[in-house]
């Protein structure tokens, strides 16, 4: 996919606005962000971002101009959506498509609407938009994709036994969100407290959430905050313990892969062979 394609005819869509500079002539470029990727162009129609926590979500109509005809693009109109599905704009570029793609499956299979919007809500954040894809975390001592992890452990809970059709809504979107504080700026949160930064900016969302689901958010928001509470509810507790154990399995197949190739003697043979096995029983089963 070109990052920067060329448009040869004038298009009407709906995308994500970045406003940039404002030339001598009077034009700002703007940067034009859709699912298929992004492209720049350039308007009359002067607009600043500065006021707002949120990506600008727009229906813009763009004309080409130059020669050769696309070597420049122009915005005719802007028809501002502040309600538009921020998730389906998302752009898939080269390296992150494939993970974009899982997610907007996820929120699509999350069967609570109140849970879709807050996460629409939630991922019209400008961090969130931009650097969940690709940001890299640490846990258990080990580096690895924020999304990359949280898509496969909601994917994890989306095809979990034992949940009810609640607890599976919520622990999926829990598990994508779970770490999702660490795509801010290291310097805006402590060690260990990107979950509370995480809350304080998405505590518009949550209160818009629970002013439908009022018991809803209150579980979501348990999770959340889980570390940091003495006691948690039944159905908090037991919705937080099969998260837990999914991604711990998801861990440890990681482990046991990266075992399965290590050519080793003496007691570590045993690893290798445990880890046969379970390959083998895998593959019977």
């Amino acid at each position: 996919m070109n990052k920067h394609p060329l448009i040869t005819q004038p298009v009407t869509f709906d995308a994500v606005l970045e406003p940039g500079l404002i030339c001598g002539d009077g034009l700002q470029s703007v940067r034009v962000l859709h699912p298929d990727g992004e492209l720049a162009a350039w308007t009359w129609h002067h607009f600043d971002a500065a006021n707002t926590d949120s990506v600008l979500t727009a229906t813009v109509s763009i004309h080409p101009l130059g020669d050769p005809v696309g070597l420049t693009s122009v915005i005719d109109r802007i028809q501002w959506q502040p309600a538009l599905q921020v998730i389906d704009l998302i752009p898939e570029v080269t390296g992150t498509a494939k993970l974009v793609a899982r997610f907007r499956a996820l929120v699509d299979q999350i069967r609570h609407p109140g849970m879709q919007q807050f996460l629409q809500d939630v991922f019209a954040l400008r961090p969130l938009f931009y650097n969940y894809w690709n940001t890299t975390i640490e846990i258990d001592g080990k580096a690895c994709s924020l999304a990359e992890k949280a898509i496969t452990n909601a994917e994890l809970v989306q095809w979990g036994v034992g949940l009810s059709s609640f607890q599976r809504a919520v622990g999926m979107t829990f598990a994508l969100l779970r770490n999702a504080g660490q795509a801010w700026p290291r310097e805006q949160w402590s060690d260990g407290e990107h979950a509370l930064h995480l809350l304080r900016q998405i505590d518009g969302s949550m209160s818009h959430f629970a002013q439908g689901y009022p018991e809803d958010a209150d579980v979501l928001r348990e999770l959340m905050e889980h570390e940091y509470r003495l006691s948690l509810s039944p159905l908090a507790l037991s919705t937080l313990e099969h998260v837990n154990h999914l991604a711990d399995m998801s861990w440890l197949d990681a482990h046991w892969a990266g075992l399965d190739g290590q050519e080793t003697s003496g007691t570590g043979n045993l690893v290798s062979l445990d880890a046969f096995r379970r390959r083998r029983a895998s593959s019977s089963s």
